[in-house]
């Protein structure tokens, strides 16, 4: 039995002739969503630093003139000899969190053979 007194405290979209809100918005996931890609994926790999090792991040921060220490239980990439943290790997680009970056890509060119 549809009673119209169920919903009076809420407009109705046809009455207010605004566009009915989406799930998402209506209900926003309270973790966000932090997957990462890594789009030219053939040399790297994926860590857990879990040793007292020090391990130096490859890249240095904006500013600074020192690299900065990869601490334990932090993931980091690598690729060959080379280690990144996340924070770095995504400012320079070596991981996105675009989920459709194969999409937006840049088409490489064809390599001419003469």
């Amino acid at each position: 039995m549809n009673n119209d007194n169920d919903n009076f405290d809420r407009p109705s979209s046809e009455s207010t002739g605004s566009v009915p809100e989406r799930e998402e918005e209506r209900f926003p996931d309270p973790i966000p969503d932090t997957r990462l890609y890594v789009p030219d994926n053939a040399d790297w790999g994926v860590e857990i630093k879990r040793d007292s090792e020090r391990i130096y991040c490859y890249a240095k921060l904006p500013g600074q003139d020192y690299f900065h220490l990869i601490l334990s239980g932090e993931i980091y990439v690598t690729r060959q000899h080379e280690r990144y943290c996340l924070h770095c790997a995504l400012r320079m680009g070596f991981l996105t969190q675009d989920r459709l970056f194969w999409q937006h890509r840049v088409p490489k060119k064809p390599h001419r053979v003469l």
